[in-house]
């Protein structure tokens, strides 16, 4: 019997929500046959079969989030019963004990002796805590809500009933909207932003395009404001850094790994150019293309969304002529692309920029966005970068 555990998918993954069960217990099954697909807050796996057998037991129903080393599945492989009762896991069931008298668990709170020395300094009992981060573990933002929200305070607040009516629908959150719900929340919580606004003449842009369509390159417009974001936060650098959590202080980042946003048919996911700084304006373009495609087929491999250190995010092709984007946690910045808006010749376009305001003032993402600005009116200097 072969009992096939949640693996560590990647640097950082604790866990990871069953998405969909490719077999169902009976089934034969052989070795590199795909078994089950997993989401983690970095990307949804094809996990295959490591051998051939007949399933006999799936341990969770899809949706279900799951911590890494957690049996997912038994496999008869032929190599015995005895050990599937040894490896069984134990279910336990209730079993009516009238004469005794249920007693409380102990609390068992699990958290950085960082935190703990932080919530001893503020006179906080961890075990009144509900820890948010994996296994329940305590975090500094499970203090910051604690000291922001007096319990006298919270237990006043009326939980509101919805009364549901006929064609009402219940969306739950799953998949990648659960990822979405949670790191948008988080990345909201923790970070105080705040959004800059910059109007761009594109018409420059829009010419250098029709130019290279000449030599035969098709270029869209997001690739130019990777590489206008690149130029920018190489005089900036601290928009080009990501937020430590448990120890309260920031890493500027000496890479260039530009995420970019995609509206894929379930949700929205960030793929990653990596070092997009010794990228040319062509390759950008080609890789964003590889990635936007895959990522709509849910193909992209763990690494190809990991480790950005700033994004872009263009709705300009959707609508919209203005957004306040939430910064993709733990970055510290992210740059909105709209729409361009015609007015007789004149083309232009409004950017936005949110940044986390505790590491980077008004004055810093102002200069930055209008360095923006500067490299897309003059597209030319741009491209020799």
């Amino acid at each position: 019997m072969y009992s096939f555990k949640l693996p560590d998918i990647g640097e950082g993954v604790t866990e990871g929500e069953i998405v969909k069960w490719h077999v169902a217990e009976g089934d034969a099954i052989r070795k590199d046959q795909d078994m089950v697909e997993v989401m983690t807050d970095k990307v949804t796996v094809k996990i295959p079969s490591p051998v051939d057998g007949k399933v006999t037991k799936i341990m969770y129903p899809e949706g279900k989030v799951v911590q890494v080393g957690s049996v997912l599945l038994q496999v008869d492989d032929g190599t015995g019963t005895e050990k599937i009762i040894e490896e069984k896991p134990e279910i336990k069931t209730e079993e009516k004990q009238p004469e005794i008298q249920p007693q409380a668990a102990p609390v068992v709170t699990t958290a950085s002796p960082a935190v703990r020395r932080m919530a001893r300094e503020r006179g906080i009992d961890l075990a009144s805590l509900h820890g948010t981060g994996p296994g329940g573990r305590i975090t500094l933002e499970d203090l910051d809500m604690a000291r922001e929200i007096p319990p006298s305070t919270a237990q006043k607040v009326p939980e509101r009933i919805i009364e549901m009516t006929p064609g009402d629908q219940v969306i739950e959150m799953r998949g990648l909207r659960r990822i979405i719900f949670d790191k948008m929340t988080k990345s909201k919580q923790i970070m105080p932003h705040f959004t800059v606004m910059e109007q761009v003449d594109v018409s420059p842009l829009l010419g250098a395009r029709e130019n290279l369509k000449q030599y035969g390159l098709s270029v869209s417009f997001t690739p130019f404001f990777v590489k206008a974001a690149v130029a920018a936060l190489k005089r900036h650098p601290y928009l080009n850094a990501v937020y430590n959590e448990e120890n309260r202080n920031y890493t500027l980042r000496k890479e260039y790994n530009i995420g970019i946003a995609i509206d894929t048919p379930d949700g929205l996911t960030v793929a990653v150019v990596r070092d997009a700084d010794r990228k040319s304006l062509v390759q950008i373009s080609s890789e964003i293309q590889d990635l936007a495609e895959r990522a709509r087929k849910n193909e992209l491999k763990l690494k190809e969304v990991q480790g950005s250190t700033f994004t872009v995010t263009n709705v300009g092709s959707i609508g919209g002529i203005m957004s306040t984007p939430i910064i993709n946690y733990p970055e510290v910045a992210i740059l909105g692309v709209h729409r361009i808006i015609s007015s007789g010749e004149a083309k232009n376009m409004f950017l936005s920029l949110s940044c986390d305001h505790r590491l980077i003032d008004g004055a810093e993402a102002a200069r930055f966005i209008k360095d923006i600005k500067d490299y897309v009116e003059n597209p030319v200097v741009l491209l020799s970068q």
